[in-house]
């Protein structure tokens, strides 16, 4: 199958594979005449990093305004790598909670306040990571899904050995949503602004689905909650780390009783080692209501995808605590029938490389010792 995968409409390209992922998102970053803004968790110093780095560059040099915001988590180091270079082109870059000790970060942090107000800020919200992977360029493309910058979604550099994951590149959309979140982590707005901004009003099935504060956290989980009661065919979800709460484990037991299709597509493998056996431990009574669960087995799986009927999701937030309460996600809303047929058919393509596991030998899939670890990281869910 063609793994750059476009729809009959210019708007919306979705991606399966990072190499063809990253040359079209390069190439825009060529072509870009006014702006670039560019919010990644990882931007890993490798070979992908380096061309990506040297692009964004080559754009600040010729007059593009560029920002380029990581995470002080998933890019420990950044001022040490990439970050004078691209600055010393005219780029502007930035470290979204650093770490309190990681001192070589703090002139980049997005918090700006004395020292030991930083401090203080940095370790209350050392839980509070940007997970979000976003590139939006002149204002009339974006770039949303679940690729890090890294040369582990290379398939050309890793022998076919590369992660799986889903991207989309839109065009034409209104994008002002995926600014506004950008915006309000690259500026620390004073306490007026950001109690105008927690209670401003959350459209009901908005395309750009962000949770930067604990309303829209709130509303969005309601909502996607609510899409489930209604969904009467089917319930297919690609996840990295299910790790779901009380209310979303029992609208699946409920929809699969109640006759809709649910499917989980879940990793064999995972970059996080222990996630696997964390997931296992809702197998039972998933299994038991009538879900059906696979694992994917060529790879490691990190792709994030809903596709609730006639509805389809892209992005970054994973079925865990982290997403749903501590970490920045954003994942967008598919408009046009091609894609969601697309997101559809990979789906199907995906379970034909996956291990589907039964009732009756789960337990025998997963070694002993994996369930009572997989029970024990249940007590530390609230951090996983």
């Amino acid at each position: 199958m063609d793994k750059q995968i476009t729809t009959s409409l210019p708007t919306e390209t979705v991606f399966v594979d990072g190499g063809i992922y990253f040359d079209s998102l390069i190439k825009d970053i060529e072509q870009a005449k006014d702006s670039i803004t560019l919010e990644t968790y990882i931007f890993q110093r490798d070979s992908l990093g380096k061309k990506m780095a040297e692009a964004l560059a080559n754009a600040a040099n010729r007059g593009v305004k560029v920002r380029v915001m990581v995470d002080g988590a998933g890019t420990p180091f950044w001022s040490t790598q990439f970050a004078r270079t691209l600055e010393r082109a005219g780029a502007t870059t930035k470290v979204f909670y650093p770490f309190p000790w990681q001192l070589w970060n703090w002139s980049r942090s997005v918090i700006r306040a004395s020292i030991l107000t930083s401090w203080l800020h940095l370790l209350l919200r050392i839980n509070s990571r940007n997970h979000r992977k976003i590139c939006l360029i002149d204002h009339r493309i974006g770039y949303v899904g679940s690729m890090n910058i890294s040369k582990c979604h290379l398939s050309s550099v890793l022998g076919g050995d590369n992660w799986r994951d889903t991207s989309v590149r839109i065009e034409g959309a209104d994008l002002s949503d995926l600014y506004r979140a950008f915006e309000l982590a690259w500026d620390h707005l004073p306490i007026t602004e950001r109690v105008r901004e927690a209670f401003r009003h959350v459209r009901r099935n908005p395309m750009v689905r962000s949770n930067h504060t604990r309303h829209r956290r709130r509303i969005l989980y309601k909502n996607l909650l609510r899409k489930m009661l209604t969904c009467r065919q089917h319930i297919w979800i690609t996840n990295a780390y299910f790790v779901p709460d009380n209310f979303l484990l029992r609208r699946l037991q409920e929809a699969a009783k109640a006759g809709v299709d649910v499917r989980i597509l879940l990793p064999k493998k995972s970059d996080v080692a222990m996630m696997p056996w964390a997931s296992t431990a809702f197998y039972f009574n998933l299994l038991k209501a009538g879900v059906r669960i696979f694992e994917y087995m060529p790879g490691i799986l990190h792709a994030k995808t809903l596709l609730l009927d006639d509805w389809a999701l892209i992005g970054s937030s994973n079925l865990n605590h982290r997403s749903l309460l501590h970490d920045l996600e954003v994942d967008v809303l598919l408009s046009q029938p091609e894609s969601i047929q697309i997101l559809q058919k990979q789906f199907l393509i995906d379970l034909q490389n996956s291990r589907e596991i039964s009732l009756a030998r789960w337990h025998i899939l997963r070694p002993r010792y994996q369930r009572w670890l997989g029970r024990l990281l249940l007590y530390a869910k609230y951090w996983i």
